[in-house]
């Protein structure tokens, strides 16, 4: 019986520590894994590239420009990225709310109960509108041209 009893616990112990390592053990493993994936940093990789292909254009057009016109340009691109930064950090914070709701309302509710939570709505929200306030900055920027007089 013993011999039995061994294989049998050690099976359950290596399952359980493996369903163990599959979820997350704490909020900010969740959030972390929520908010910090691969893919929500293609849109600010896009961003950073398009920023750095229009400083590389300013900088070609140098001899073109006067320095008043230069300067602005310089400035306009460094506002971009400054406002850039505050949405990601805005977005972010929306994201590490929603998820922290989300990870807290999951394990509270038994696995059984299917019914979407009305708690983390207003958070879920919050998350979308940064992240379309993003994409809209980011489409808002792309579409702006340089113009040269003259032409």
């Amino acid at each position: 019986m013993k011999s039995m009893l061994l294989p049998l616990l050690s099976c359950l112990t290596a399952c359980s520590s493996q369903q163990a390592a599959e979820q997350p053990l704490n909020v900010s493993q969740y959030v972390e894994q929520t908010c910090y994936s691969s893919a929500s940093n293609e849109l600010s990789s896009s961003f950073d590239s398009f920023l750095r292909d229009r400083k590389d254009e300013l900088a070609n057009l140098r001899p073109e420009l006067t320095d008043e016109n230069f300067q602005q340009l310089h400035f306009a691109l460094g506002h971009f990225s400054t406002y850039w930064e505050q949405l990601e950090i805005e977005r972010n914070q929306a994201c590490e709310q929603w998820a922290a709701c989300q990870f807290i309302t999951e394990s509270s509710h038994a696995a059984f109960s299917m019914q979407p939570s009305p708690h983390c709505e207003a958070p879920n929200f919050e998350y979308n509108v940064s992240r379309v306030k993003m994409v809209t900055f980011l489409t808002d920027v792309a579409n702006l041209q340089l113009q040269r007089s003259g032409e």
